[in-house]
């Protein structure tokens, strides 16, 4: 099996001559013959390896034996060794989390914390090619998207450096046969045996039959894996090609919008692939209530023939088709309500949609952003009047000849016209619109107050807090 697990190490150079590698080690069997590897692989090509290990304070005095025995076989092998409690039935009563997230999540920090404080590459994990198989198996039933299904990456990035999981090319059957092989002591954790935790009631039920059909399934499932993520990668790529025509915006609130018709010229599986970077871009992450029956939703949506249609989806998100146009948003409709403020220097306006507008002098001309407005003192007739639009409404746009529609300039910045009663239009007594809040700036910047004072306003819009 060494064998076997270095060639699987060099050919995907999960370890490098020179590194500073941390290997996980709960004092399990897996854990044990991977410690057991690298201090031999540290004999080919040197590397500085040490030991990490956490007493998650579930099982007691055991528990603390776990650790004690990883520390003893750390010593025994010439490995450095740090070993930390934690207290997880606190955390997870705090937290609310249930007890394997919440001592994951612990067990982590503490490895994050271990790979900062000592500069490491590396962070090996001893996960061995049936949880592979497991984790694949679990991914299936849990979800019909082949992007969900692709099992525990090979490497990901981790702190300072990444994890990797060099034991993903062999199985449970090889390394028991290696521990034995060699006499190695090791521990037995026996909430592995309880199949009331998911993963569990696989390894104990599903993967046997497996295992039945087919010994070698642990080999299958990791070069299913390999190539999904491959693919995956490439097809991520091209799906860029997408968003090029997609609108991302933060201007006023974080939005997506794009052509249903330019949308769907391209590949179907392109299609897809964008609709869950768009998704990945709105929730930041991947929301977990997102279902393959959502992806389907907005499919039809899309080969829907009415003109309007709207989708709820989870968290608030809303998926509106006007026409050709199509639009992600978070924005609530109760948002949509005319309003009207005073608003004097040195005070500021709290908007229906939580965005505010401030108004104070200031003695530097400059403005930083679209979110600030700066006009001399003699060019507006105080105080100012901070409302939503109306129809009709016409401005000066800072920088062009006559003025024009707020409506037109709505369209030109593609504003979807189900906001646009929220964003705050500024003018003075006279009427005069002197900003479209985050979007265009009216009133001229020359005049005699070079040297102020100046009226500096700055809107804080909803995207921002």
């Amino acid at each position: 099996m060494d064998h076997v697990v270095h060639s699987f190490i060099s050919k995907h150079q999960l370890i490098r001559p020179g590194q500073t590698v941390l290997a996980a080690v709960s004092g399990g069997p897996d854990s044990t013959a991977l410690l057991h590897l690298l201090t031999r692989l540290r004999e080919e090509f040197p590397f500085h390896l040490k030991a990490v290990s956490v007493d998650h304070g579930l099982r007691g005095e055991e528990a603390r034996e776990d650790l004690s025995f990883v520390q003893e076989l750390a010593d025994q092998w010439g490995v450095e060794f740090h070993g930390t409690s934690v207290d997880t039935a606190s955390y997870k009563k705090a937290t609310g989390k249930g007890t394997q997230e919440a001592a994951r999540e612990l067990r982590y920090r503490f490895f994050e914390e271990q790979m900062l404080a000592h500069g490491a590459d590396v962070l090996v994990m001893g996960h061995h090619g049936d949880d592979q198989a497991e984790t694949v198996m679990m991914q299936m039933a849990r979800s019909a998207r082949p992007e969900a299904v692709q099992g525990m990456p090979l490497r990901r990035p981790f702190a300072c450096g990444e994890i990797v999981r060099p034991l993903l090319c062999v199985s449970k059957e090889q390394i028991l046969h290696y521990m034995n092989d060699r006499s190695l002591p090791s521990r037995h954790d026996p909430s592995n045996d309880r199949t009331d935790y998911t993963r569990n009631a696989f390894r104990h039920r599903v993967m046997p039959f497996l295992k039945e059909q087919n010994p070698r399934i642990h080999e299958h499932v990791q070069a299913f894996s390999e190539r999904a993520a491959e693919e995956r990668s490439y097809i991520n790529e091209q799906a860029q090609k997408v968003l090029e025509h997609v609108h991302f915006s933060e201007n006023v609130e974080k939005f997506v919008q794009f052509s249903k018709q330019t949308f769907k010229t391209f590949p179907l599986a392109l299609q897809r692939t964008a609709f869950h970077l768009i998704l990945n871009y709105l929730y930041v992450k991947q929301n977990e209530d997102i279902s393959y029956l959502h992806e389907e939703m907005f499919m039809n949506l899309l080969r829907d023939e009415k003109p309007n249609r709207s989708l709820d989806f989870p968290g608030g998100l809303k998926v509106i088709r006007a026409y050709d146009e199509i639009t992600f948003t978070f924005a609530d409709k109760k948002q949509e309500q005319s309003y009207h403020f005073i608003l004097q220097p040195g005070a500021s306006v709290t908007l229906p949609d939580g965005s505010s507008m401030e108004a104070e002098w200031s003695w530097s001309p400059e403005e930083p952003d679209a979110f600030t407005y700066i006009c001399e003192d003699y060019h507006v007739n105080l105080p100012l009047i901070v409302r939503s639009r109306k129809p009709g409404d016409r401005m000066e746009v800072r920088g062009m000849n006559g003025s024009k529609k707020v409506k037109d300039i709505f369209i030109d910045q593609k504003i979807p016209a189900r906001i646009r009663g929220t964003l705050p239009v500024v003018t003075d007594q006279t009427g005069e619109i002197l900003w479209l809040g985050g979007l265009k700036k009216g009133g001229s910047r020359d005049g005699r107050s070079s040297t102020g004072p100046w009226l500096r306003l700055h809107y804080k819009n909803k995207a921002d807090a």
